[in-house]
């Protein structure tokens, strides 16, 4: 038998005493009388049929009960929010949702960001960066950047740029790691690795690191920090071209061409062959295109 579902507003109250251990804080967020929150509170342990709070000094404390019931509603009102969150752009008809990696966002989008803007005057971009997306007509999005290609009847799937990683350091260290040939120049300097990519980007497999045995000075679980990383001279780095491309246009990092550069997996526009949400995606799409077409030599 499916036990009741308590009603919305006494599990909006009973998350607020949860975090705040207190009725009358509570009572002040959700602008109530503490009266009001004690009687939300009463009626959901009556539906339940067992108590979810203990007095404890001037506030009030959770039952073994009330821990697994908080954990629940937390994630109730997590995902709820971050739906809101999602429908947010439609408020503002000139939207346009993009949805793509974090590193091509940094690395080339977002210092492209204005070029669009003059574009399409209009409209306002929202980036998003959180989650790959695999299927633009269940996930509103009006334009994907992606590594993976989705190929359906439904969806326009055009190459958009190839990448390649490139080992990167600062300035300072470049100066003095210039001369030095390969593998030499990966005992010079330390090195800096991302968690997901334990032998430097395929760069060096385990039998070459222990060969080699190079200083390892920081593992990190985001490229961008890797980069960063590097602009502060603590480090080579070997990272996705695409994010780096705008720190070695600036000569805030700098290439080391005797570390050979490796293909990644390229990048892919699509957007939906059925109406777009947005009126302008089309136009931006066709931007995309064009400028991807111009890739700096660096």
């Amino acid at each position: 038998m499916t036990a009741a579902i308590p009603p919305f507003k006494s599990l909006v109250t009973f998350d607020a005493a949860a975090r705040l251990g207190s009725f009358s804080k509570a009572a002040d967020e959700l602008s109530l009388t503490q009266s009001a929150v004690s009687q939300q509170i009463l009626k959901l342990e009556e539906l339940l049929g067992q108590s979810v709070f203990f007095r404890q000094g001037k506030g009030v404390a959770l039952t073994a009960a009330g821990e697994l019931l908080h954990e629940t509603v937390r994630e109730m009102l997590s995902r709820l929010s971050a739906g809101l969150d999602r429908i947010e752009p439609y408020k503002n008809k000139d939207s346009m949702l993009i949805a793509c990696p974090a590193d091509f966002a940094q690395g080339w989008l977002i210092p492209r960001l204005e070029k669009l803007r003059l574009l399409l005057p209009k409209t306002e971009v929202w980036v998003i960066t959180q989650r790959e997306v695999r299927e633009i007509d269940r996930i509103d999005v009006d334009l994907v950047i992606s590594r993976r290609p989705i190929h359906t009847a439904d969806v326009e799937c055009s190459a958009l740029l190839e990448d390649y990683s490139v080992a990167i350091c600062g300035p300072q260290l470049h100066r003095k790691l210039e001369k030095l040939a390969y593998p030499a120049v990966l005992k010079a300097a330390p090195l800096l690795f991302l968690e997901s990519e334990p032998e430097w980007g395929g760069r060096l497999s385990e039998a070459a690191i222990k060969k080699l045995t190079p200083r390892r000075a920081a593992t990190m679980d985001d490229s961008r920090l890797l980069l960063d990383a590097c602009a502060r001279d603590q480090g080579i780095a070997y990272v996705s071209h695409i994010l780096a491309e705008r720190l070695l246009l600036e000569k805030k990092v700098m290439a080391l061409p005797q570390i050979a550069r490796a293909a990644r997996r390229r990048l892919w526009l699509m957007r939906t062959r059925l109406a777009p949400r947005s009126i302008y995606a089309n136009d931006a799409y066709q931007w995309l295109l064009q400028e991807g077409l111009f890739i700096p030599n660096l």
